[in-house]
């Protein structure tokens, strides 16, 4: 990489569209020296090329399995156990400011150029913002998480207190950063990222790993004494690899394969999917 270039506005099939100047350095490169003048003067021979898409996931990938560093790559991996205490603290930690999952979904929404796209984003967002919102059975994903607080002890009073409160200092950044990230990217880099987080599910091992997580969690719930445990596990259940959300965990990898194909797209999508795992990971940026 030799430098920081401005980025332009790429192609509506290549996945541009941003509103301003990207966050990120442009430019996938390849160098190689050749030999000029009879071997006698080296050169370097700078050339831009677009991964194939096959390629490009597997590098992404690969840069996931370098940061996880030998652990799987799920969400809620090797789970502790705790007391029910700590999962009621831990519950209202999670309220503090309110819950942002659908403010960077609607960023999502709004930015998509391609009609197909736009569409399944918009039922991604109809699935996460609650199914009962037209009429169909699930409601939205906070309000399973209230379900699950409910049964650890808190009230729907304390619960929104806990989201008038101000954000701590770290989420504060955090989530702007991630909002901004999904406002300034190109459209198809902003859903791509997705492949992190969601994206996992789609792995090997990822259904009998969250299949494992649940029944561990309802035999701890039943120890606990938790009274409504299919009502504690709800959201677990929304989140894991079956059904609807193996669709969304499949989602940002349709769209980083046809639409980030260009060699400034390809790494911005590279710098944004290795922020968004210390985003998700490690709470920093």
């Amino acid at each position: 990489m030799r430098g920081i270039t401005p980025t332009q506005p790429s192609p509506v099939r290549g996945g541009g569209g941003r509103r301003g100047p990207s966050p990120y350095p442009l430019s996938l490169r390849q160098e190689r020296e050749t030999l000029v003048g009879g071997g006698t003067v080296a050169q370097t021979e700078t050339e831009e090329r677009a991964l194939s898409p096959k390629e490009l996931i597997e590098s992404l990938e690969a840069e996931r399995t370098q940061f996880m560093g030998g652990r799987p790559p799920f969400r809620n991996e090797g789970r502790p156990s705790q007391t029910k205490e700590q999962i009621a603290a831990g519950k209202r930690r999670s309220h503090v400011g309110g819950d942002p999952n659908h403010r960077f979904e609607g960023e999502r929404y709004l930015n998509a150029e391609d009609k197909t796209v736009r569409r399944k984003q918009l039922r991604k967002l109809v699935d996460e913002g609650g199914q009962t919102s037209v009429g169909g059975p699930m409601p939205s994903h906070p309000v399973l998480s209230k379900w699950q607080s409910y049964e650890f002890g808190l009230t729907d009073e304390e619960i929104t207190a806990l989201e008038k409160q101000d954000l701590s200092p770290t989420n504060l950044v955090t989530q702007g950063w991630w909002v901004y990230v999904q406002r300034i990217s190109s459209w198809a880099v902003a859903i791509g990222t997705s492949l992190v987080g969601e994206g996992s599910k789609r792995l090997p091992g990822a259904q009998e790993y969250y299949a494992q997580l649940i029944d561990t969690a309802r035999e701890d719930y039943e120890a606990m004494g938790i009274k409504n445990v299919d009502r504690a596990v709800q959201l677990m259940i929304e989140h894991a690899p079956f059904g609807v959300d193996l669709e969304h965990a499949r989602f940002g990898e349709e769209v980083i394969e046809e639409f980030v194909n260009t060699p400034e797209l390809q790494e911005e999508m590279r710098q944004a999917f290795i922020l968004t795992m210390h985003k998700i990971w490690n709470d920093r940026i």
